[in-house]
C-alpha cells in the first residue's frame, strides 16, 4: 500500500473515534441487538439466530464491509414475564483490511406483561460491548521503509503511537412497549449506547472517547386480507439516531405475501429512505421461520456525483427456533 494511506488510515481512525457514528445497518430490524438491548428476547420463539452483512460504499477503492454473527433467547416465562439473553460478534474493517474494529456484546433484558390477556408488555434492557479496533501494519508502508528495491515492511517503522490504542468496554440501556395482538404488533423504543463514554485513542489524550449513540424506534405490523385466513403482512418500521451531533432518521414499509396452504413461505418487497443519505428497495424471503433479506442503498447525497458513486449492499439471515 503506498504511503499516502497511512494518513487515510490515521484520519479514518480518530473520525471513527471522535465524531464517526456507529456501524449502521438499512435492515435495523434484523440487527436489533445493535439497536436497543431491551429487543434481546422480544420475539415469538424459543431462541434467535441471526446474521447481517453489510458493504458500504462498496464501489469505492475500499469499501466498509460490516459482518454480524448474533443470537439471543429466552430463559424462561415467569408468570407470563421473561428474562432474556443474547449475545453478538460483529467484526467491521476498511481500507482493504488495514483498518479493523471487532465487538463482543452480551445483553439481557426483563420484559413484564402489562394485562391479563397479555397483550401489552414493557421491556428493559441492558448490554455491555468489548471493543477492540486496530492498525494492520502488514497492510500499510512508511517512507522510512523505502529502499532502493522497494518498500520493506520488515524494517521498523518508528509509529509506535499507532499501536497504543487499547480494547475498550461499553454500557448500553434500553427500554420498550410491545403490543401483541393476533392480527397486529406495534413497539416503540428508546435506548442508548457507550452511556460511560470509553477511552478510544492513538494517544494519551483523555478527552478522546467514544461518544454516546441515542436512539428511537418504532415498529408496526398487520395482517391483512381475509379477516378469517389473512395472507398478507403489511409492515411500517422506522428509527432515529444521534451521535457526535451527527443524526438521521430512516422509514420504510414492506408488504409480505404468505403463500402455501399453511402460508409457511414468504415473499416480501419494501423500501427505506434515509434522511439526506439513501433510498434502499428491499425484498425478502421466508420458509417457516427462516427469512432472508436483501436490500440496495442509492445514494442520495452529494456522493452520488462521484465518478463511482458510493452506494451500498446488505444482507441479512434470520432463524427462529420455537
Amino acid at each position: 500500500m503506498k504511503l499516502k494511506y497511512i494518513f487515510v488510515i490515521i484520519c479514518v481512525a480518530f473520525s471513527k473515534i471522535l465524531w464517526a457514528q456507529d456501524p449502521h445497518f438499512t435492515q435495523f430490524y434484523s440487527a436489533p441487538l445493535t439497536v436497543n438491548p431491551a429487543y434481546t428476547g422480544a420475539f415469538d420463539g424459543k431462541i434467535r439466530f441471526m446474521s447481517n452483512y453489510r458493504k458500504q460504499w462498496f464501489s469505492s477503492a475500499s469499501p466498509y464491509n460490516t459482518v454480524i454473527v448474533a443470537m439471543d433467547g429466552r430463559l424462561g416465562p415467569t408468570g407470563g414475564n421473561s428474562i432474556n439473553l443474547g449475545m453478538m460478534m460483529m467484526n467491521d474493517n476498511s481500507l482493504n483490511g488495514a483498518f479493523k474494529s471487532t465487538y463482543f456484546l452480551g445483553s439481557t433484558s426483563f420484559h413484564l406483561k402489562l394485562d391479563e390477556n397479555e397483550e401489552h408488555s414493557i421491556g428493559v434492557g441492558l448490554s455491555a460491548t468489548y471493543g477492540n479496533r486496530r492498525v494492520n501494519f502488514n497492510e500499510i508502508s512508511f517512507s522510512n521503509q523505502f529502499t532502493s528495491g522497494g518498500f520493506d515492511l520488515t524494517i521498523p517503522s518508528g509509529e509506535t503511537a499507532l499501536k497504543n490504542m487499547k480494547p475498550y468496554v461499553s454500557i448500553a440501556g434500553g427500554l420498550l412497549y410491545q403490543f401483541h395482538s393476533d392480527n397486529a404488533t406495534f413497539d416503540v423504543g428508546i435506548s442508548g449506547y457507550h452511556f460511560n463514554k470509553p477511552k478510544q485513542t492513538f494517544t494519551s489524550d483523555n478527552n478522546q472517547f467514544v461518544p454516546i449513540r441515542l436512539s428511537a424506534q418504532v415498529t408496526f405490523q398487520k395482517y391483512i386480507g381475509d379477516p378469517d385466513n389473512p395472507d398478507m403482512l403489511f409492515n411500517v418500521q422506522g428509527i432515529y439516531q444521534d451521535q457526535a451531533s451527527l443524526n438521521y432518521f430512516q422509514l420504510g414499509t414492506s408488504l409480505d405475501k404468505l403463500l402455501g396452504p399453511d402460508k409457511k413461505y414468504l415473499v416480501g418487497v419494501g423500501a427505506w429512505y434515509r434522511s439526506a443519505d439513501a433510498i434502499s428497495p428491499s425484498m425478502r424471503l421466508g420458509i417457516n421461520k427462516f427469512m432472508i433479506g436483501f436490500t440496495y442503498d442509492i445514494t442520495m447525497s452529494s456522493l452520488k456525483n462521484d465518478l463511482t458513486p458510493a452506494n451500498s449492499l446488505e444482507m441479512s439471515m434470520k432463524y427462529i427456533l420455537k
